[in-house]
């Protein structure tokens, strides 16, 4: 039996897998900031991807769990990598930046949710 934290490391291998089939391509994996974590750190073009990834066993369990609070963490982990890597929103080093979700649910399921918030 799988812990839960081993099923955490297995769902994000699979978005990532998933995001990359799609064109995004690797930054982080786990980032780690003293704001919090991102869990796929991703690029899709000219757009910096911090993409959130949640398993349980019913999908709509998994969209409940990001809350407001959460949501907000993530963006400080984001600025937080921006301001270490000298990338702004306008200007010279320019970068558009979304926020995505990938749910994974029982059976494989995966749902990708673009500009979550």
């Amino acid at each position: 039996m799988k812990t839960t934290f081993e099923r955490g490391v297995r769902a994000e291998e699979s978005a990532q897998l998933y995001l990359e089939r799609k064109g995004y391509t690797l930054i982080s994996a786990r980032y780690k900031t003293p704001h919090g974590e991102i869990d796929l750190l991703m690029r899709d073009g000219d757009t910096i991807v911090a993409v959130e990834v949640k398993y349980r066993k019913y999908e709509s369990d998994s969209l409940e769990c990001i809350t407001p609070r959460q949501q907000k963490r993530i963006e400080n982990a984001l600025l937080y990598y921006l301001s270490e890597h000298n990338i702004n929103e306008s200007g010279e080093n320019s970068s558009l930046l979304r926020f995505d979700v990938v749910l994974l649910s029982a059976g494989t399921q995966l749902t990708h949710i673009e500009n979550a918030w």
